[in-house]
């Protein structure tokens, strides 16, 4: 095995401390760490938060220095004391109508990989704290919370199965606009909704844009117990899950009264006036369709009723990011 240590970089640049695993020593995945200025580098018990990016993210540097999501600073911003951990899953690119590159997050699904990984990377960050100590600190992760971007949706998908030992400390998964497996096998809104359900199911956010509003659509519907798999209208309606919140990206920020204003999460209910056909807006005696037709109705009604801003798709990293750290 390839062996992990870690090294500070932009220690008069940025406040906290990051950390960069080595190019000479990179372990399982070339790493990003980051370290707010509320961190109290003795402590020996910290919650952490795994980042697994997306697309166009052409090295682990790259994921805090250039990448738009801007990670650190919304983990500086919050104010919160969590450890960003942020593994370097490939750098794809777009070819025309087609991709190229070698991201893959294939591996993150092997038997205890997520175990294995947070093992080194906490090894490694206790190698490089116990520099500044007389002995080397044994570190311990307190709560657990993965959170992806885009193409990340696929890792995390694989890596809510393969945390081994701590699979106890997760407690939330966030994506954000990051369900794009319509075919899948099964589908993304099929298997998260399945992963609910299951025992080993903690709290679910999702947010999402253009590109991934299918999956996500269907997902909030039948999470809620309004629509089946196969997209048809339950009836009855089922008890809804109450771990799961789906909901739509929007300006992460906006100008009013001379400042910039973080904006909170849309009001679901405001979402479901344009998103669900009102009953009296139904044609009387007309059986419900059973093709899945309510869910294309719900999606189609979500594209032609909210304009999304052009940059949403980092705009919902930014913002969902920020706004579930500050909640913690």
């Amino acid at each position: 095995m390839v062996a992990c240590e870690l090294e500070q970089k932009d220690a008069n640049a940025f406040p906290g401390v990051t950390l960069f695993t080595k190019r000479q020593a990179p372990g399982m995945k070339p790493t990003a760490v980051y370290l707010p200025p509320k961190h109290p580098t003795a402590a020996t018990k910290f919650d952490v938060v795994i980042w697994l990016h997306g697309f166009y993210v052409k090295n682990h540097e790259f994921l805090f220095h250039s990448d738009p999501a801007r990670l650190r600073e919304q983990v500086r911003d919050s104010g919160k004391d969590v450890v960003l951990i942020a593994p370097f899953l490939g750098y794809e690119y777009a070819v025309g109508d087609t991709f190229a590159g070698n991201y893959s997050v294939s591996d993150l699904a092997t038997a205890n990989w997520g175990e294995r990984y947070l093992e080194e990377i906490l090894g490694a960050l206790a190698r490089f704290l116990g520099l500044s100590s007389t002995s080397i600190p044994q570190l311990q992760i307190g709560k657990l919370i993965i959170a992806c971007h885009s193409g990340g949706g696929n890792g995390m998908r694989n890596l809510v199965g393969s945390l081994g030992k701590y699979q106890g400390k997760l407690t939330a998964c966030w994506g954000f606009d990051c369900l794009y497996g319509a075919n899948a096998r099964p589908d993304d809104a099929t298997f998260w909704y399945q992963w609910l359900s299951g025992q080993s199911g903690r709290a679910l956010e999702i947010v999402y844009g253009p590109s991934t509003l299918p999956q996500s659509v269907k997902l909030d519907l039948i999470g809620r117990g309004l629509a089946t798999t196969d997209g048809n209208q339950t009836q009855p309606q089922r008890p809804a899950l109450k771990n799961l919140s789906v909901s739509l990206g929007h300006y992460d920020l906006f100008p009013a009264f001379g400042q910039m204003v973080r904006v909170n999460d849309l009001d679901p209910a405001f979402v479901d006036r344009f998103m669900i056909p009102q009953v009296a807006d139904q044609p009387r005696h007309k059986p419900a369709p059973q093709r899945g037709e309510f869910l294309q109705h719900a999606i189609s009604n979500v594209r032609s009723a909210f304009p999304f801003p052009k940059d949403i798709h980092y705009m919902i990293a930014r913002g969902g990011f920020f706004s579930r750290l500050s909640k913690l």
